[in-house]
């Protein structure tokens, strides 16, 4: 049974290279939004916000783009991962480049909420241009490891827009909506550790990903009283939400030219999540 994690990419390499069938498989990218947790009550429990019985409130948003352009390609931004109560945390794999990622502890107290803010992303987005200060690809477009690449580039991007210290690129949203870049902390104070730098973090994203957050933010804020406030805080950048891969099995769970092997969970692409991959888990080992 294989079942490594969404961000175990010398292992893919490795499988890839062994000849073991995978293919390219969609994801999405884009950014933690951190708010006063109160906020989020408030807007979800109205009067009974605070009280013990219901804990921290906890939200799932989606808009499917209307923007000509955007909609041609179904872009649709969604809340992912969401922390009631939680910390926006470091989750950079590689040397030179920064990853977010959020969690919450079991009490949920802390004074903010987050969640992934991202966009949807198929493999046809692997092989657009690249922007001029990324690295080089390590591998085709088109190849099944592109998705790779692409994560990598954002990565970086995020690592530089950061100062270079493994510190994330942070910005209000008030900013981020008005196209400036943001010089310094409103009301929402950033969970982040180490720390975060205040920039335009629309560099860290494809800018189709960023018209699209841009397109979302008003449309969730008419579904989430408050979710577009101008101090709330977008930390960047969140590229692993799934595996950039899967790895095909059959209707047996076994790899599809692989005897014996059976791949399982999110870093096989058959999973979304601690739960679902749990669940993969135990319908391959039955």
């Amino acid at each position: 049974m294989l079942a490594v994690g969404h961000s175990a990419r010398d292992t893919f390499s490795l499988l890839h290279q062994r000849g073991v069938y995978m293919e390219a498989k969609p994801f999405s990218i884009g950014f933690r939004i951190e708010h006063p947790q109160s906020l989020i009550d408030a807007a979800r429990w109205g009067q009974f916000a605070g009280h013990k019985l219901l804990g921290a409130a906890d939200y799932k948003l989606v808009h499917h783009c209307e923007n000509a352009a955007l909609r041609q390609q179904s872009r649709s931004v969604y809340s992912f991962c969401m922390c009631p109560g939680g910390t926006v945390v470091a989750a950079t794999s590689e040397v030179g480049r920064v990853v977010t990622n959020g969690m919450s502890q079991y009490s949920r107290n802390e004074r903010n909420a987050n969640a992934g803010l991202v966009v949807g992303i198929t493999p046809k987005d692997f092989s657009m241009p690249q922007k001029s200060h990324s690295q080089p690809r390590e591998h085709a477009p088109g190849h099944v490891l592109a998705g790779v690449d692409f994560q990598r580039q954002w990565e970086s991007a995020a690592f530089v827009a950061g100062g270079g210290n493994y510190n994330a690129p942070a910005q209000r949203v008030g900013d981020f909506l008005a196209g400036r870049a943001s010089l310094a902390q409103g009301k929402v104070a950033p969970s982040y550790k180490p720390g975060v730098r205040w920039t335009d973090v629309s560099a860290c994203v494809p800018d189709y990903a960023a018209a699209a957050i841009r397109e979302a933010l008003p449309a969730l804020d008419r579904k989430l009283k408050g979710f577009a406030m101008a101090d709330a805080v977008l930390t960047g950048v969140e590229t692993r939400t799934s595996s950039p891969v899967r790895i095909t099995r059959d209707t047996a769970y076994v790899s599809i030219n692989t005897r014996g092997l059976y791949p399982a969970g999110e870093g096989a692409g058959y999973a979304g999540g601690i739960l679902s991959a749990a669940v993969d888990g135990i319908e391959v080992a039955e």
